[in-house]
């Protein structure tokens, strides 16, 4: 396939994408998801926190699907989109190591007279996923409630890693409108319930 053929159909495909088409986004998911993951995997050295970076960064792909009528280069745009979210990643995990020390997350920014609060926000969050059709409940709750990868979910439910991927991202979406309908809340408790591990 020559240059400008490529480059003709990537454009069509990201027109897709912008105007909310969910088929053309699985293709460039599935395209691109492998290189972007060893990218991720380069910086992190862990592959968890690779996979969960790399499922974020196709979450703001997504999330942000109108700018890409405007793109000349995904491959340009989604290496700043990667390093962005990458480098704040990386910066946060700094912070954390010089200011938590031993500290636990939760204790630093859930005081006791702070649980209702969080409490009542797992409740909606619960709610939130009761919402979900199979097999997207299923899979949300094995990734962000037991912290199973996505090898494990694909075979624990015999579907596809690109089928899970794609349901888990839209998982993901669908529960951050969600709480955002409820609440208004801070990174730092989509963190902790899971939402954004890594942001």
């Amino acid at each position: 396939m020559n240059s400008n053929l490529k480059s003709s159909n990537e454009s069509a495909l990201l027109l897709g994408i912008a105007s909310g088409d969910e088929l053309s986004y699985t293709k460039l998911v599935e395209k691109y998801w492998q290189k972007v993951l060893q990218h991720a995997l380069s910086f992190v050295k862990s592959y968890p926190v690779a996979e969960e970076l790399t499922q974020d960064i196709f979450i703001q792909i997504w999330e942000k699907r109108n700018k890409l009528s405007e793109v000349n280069s995904f491959e340009n745009y989604l290496f700043i989109v990667s390093r962005n979210l990458i480098i704040s990643h990386i910066r946060k995990k700094l912070t954390e190591t010089d200011s938590l020390k031993d500290q636990k997350l939760q204790e630093l920014f859930f005081k006791p007279d702070e649980q209702y609060e969080f409490q009542e926000l797992v409740k909606i969050l619960n709610e939130g996923a009761a919402l979900l059709q199979e097999p997207r409940r299923s899979i949300f709750l094995l990734s962000r409630m037991e912290g199973k990868d996505t090898e494990y979910i694909s075979k624990e439910l015999g579907l596809a890693t690109r089928t899970v991927r794609w349901h888990l991202l839209q998982a993901l979406n669908f529960l951050r409108n969600h709480l955002h309908n409820h609440y208004i809340i801070s990174f730092i408790t989509l963190i902790l319930l899971g939402l954004f591990f890594f942001t």
